[in-house]
Order: C-alpha cells, then structure tokens, then sequence
C-alpha cells in the first residue's frame, strides 16, 4: 500500500508539471467573439500518451472546442484523480465559481459571453441538433467506455500516461466500476455482438445526417459540431485498429473521417503541439 502511495503522489506530480507546461488559450484574432473577460480555468482528465488526442474524454474535447469555436481564452489544469462538483470531468472554474457538465458550461459561457453557435439555425433545426447530441451523449459514449474499459482493456496501457503500479491496482477498479455503470445504464446488459449493433445504428445516423455538410447542421459551424466531433475523434484516434469503432469511423463511414480532420484542421491547428507528436 505504501508503495501504491507512492506511485499515486508521482502521478499527482506529473499531473502538475503537465498543467504549468500546457496553457492553452482560444486565439483573440479575426473571430466574432474575442473578449477581454476573465480566462476559463478547465480541470480536465490527464495524463494521456503522446500523440494521441488532448483529452481521454470526449467531453473534454467537445468543451475545448466549443471555447476554440467561441473565441473564450482557456487554461487547462490536468487532472489525475480530483472531479469537479458534480463528480464529472471536465468542469471549469470562472470567477471563483466551479461549475460541471460540459452541456451546462456550455449553456452558462453563452450567457456570459453572450454567444449562440446555434443563431443560424430554426427551431426545427435546434431541435433536430439536440437530438443529436443526445444520442451521441447518452448512448454512443456508452460504447466508447465499453471498448476501453470492457472489450479492449488490455489497450489501456497505450493511452493512459501513468505509472504500472497504477496500472496494476487502479485500472482493474475503474473497469469493475464501469461494468457497473454499463449494466445501470443499459448497454452492458446486451452481449458484446448486440452492442456492437446499437452503436453501429448510431454511427449510421449520424453519418447519414452528416452527408456531404461541411458542418454537422449545414454549412457554419453550431453547438452541435463540438460534441460530434468530441465524440468521433475518441473513435479515431483513441482506439486500437482491430476495435469495432475504429473500423465505423475508419473504413466504414469516411465522411465521418472527414469531417473530424476539417474539424481539427480549423479549430485545432497546435494538435499536434499539445498532444505531443509535434516539438
């Protein structure tokens, strides 16, 4: 037990030399919504291997793109084993206010900064995006944990940048934890062949939906298009090659492909900096 402290106190300091060394801000220049308001302090999931994505989380991913989209300045603040207050990650701190659930964060920075990725669209058309965005959150993101933590357990060690004792003893625990989470929610009940189905149906649909679009919704960029990509780019680049996502998002719907590369091309052009491939 002594030893396992140990290696948890090392991973916490890793995690502290990550955060001074990683400062991310949404660049003020030619974008609608530049502000001089305080920075969004955003308390993430590390530590991740390199060259692989800038957070292990979609939700991560969707609210640093979103604060990219928006033009709202961000520092990251890596974290090991501390969750915010609504025990979730990410959540971020603006103005000594801590604040969870990337939908709700979301939601707050467009009345505090007074911006609507969705103005272009109607009222049918929000209502279609927020279906969207619910079937990927409530629903393909259960596939993603079941892939990691279930199906492709053994390809933990390719993602996650932490010592082997944590490895060893706090791995098995988390995956015990999302087996749980899995059956409470409905997915893990099914077999691994069924699972695969229902993903792949979501998949589907959001392929189908997508088409030829630039952006998810149409031709400019809405409050959809940070969880879709968020959600996809785990598929991506997060997966091994034999995984079941993977393959969905790499040989069998490419403009999924696609569009996650536009995606990171316009709105992550220091990728490769921050995750670690590029010096």
């Amino acid at each position: 037990m002594i030893s396992l402290r140990r290696h948890l106190c090392s991973v916490q300091r890793l995690s502290s030399r990550v955060h001074h060394s990683t400062l991310l801000r949404a660049a003020c220049s030619n974008r609608t919504y530049c502000t001089d308001k305080p920075m969004v302090n955003v308390h993430q999931a590390g530590v991740s291997k390199p060259g692989l994505v800038p957070s292990l989380s979609p939700f991560g991913i969707k609210l640093m793109t979103y604060l990219r989209m928006v033009n709202i300045p961000y520092q990251i603040h890596s974290e090991t084993f501390r969750r915010g207050p609504k025990g979730k990650i990410p959540w971020i701190t603006y103005k000594g206010q801590s604040m969870g659930d990337s939908g709700l964060i979301m939601e707050f920075l467009n009345e505090e900064f007074g911006v609507d990725l969705d103005s272009p669209l109607s009222e049918k058309e929000r209502a279609i995006s927020r279906a969207f965005i619910k079937m990927l959150e409530e629903s393909t993101y259960w596939g993603i944990g079941y892939d990691r933590w279930q199906e492709n357990y053994s390809h933990l060690g390719q993602l996650f940048e932490v010592p082997s004792a944590v490895r060893l003893f706090i791995f098995p625990t988390f995956s015990r934890n999302v087996r749980k989470m899995l059956h409470v929610q409905g997915l893990g009940r099914h077999s691994t062949e069924e699972i695969h189905g229902i993903i792949h149906k979501d998949v589907w649909a959001a392929s189908e939906f997508l088409g030829n679009k630039r952006y998810f919704m149409g031709e400019e960029p809405t409050a959809a298009d940070p969880t879709v990509f968020g959600m996809f780019a785990e598929f991506l680049w997060t997966t091994p090659e034999h995984s079941h996502l993977y393959k969905l998002t790499n040989e069998q719907y490419p403009n999924i492909k696609d569009y996650c590369f536009r995606m990171r091309e316009q709105y992550w052009p220091d990728w490769d900096e921050i995750v670690g491939t590029k010096k």
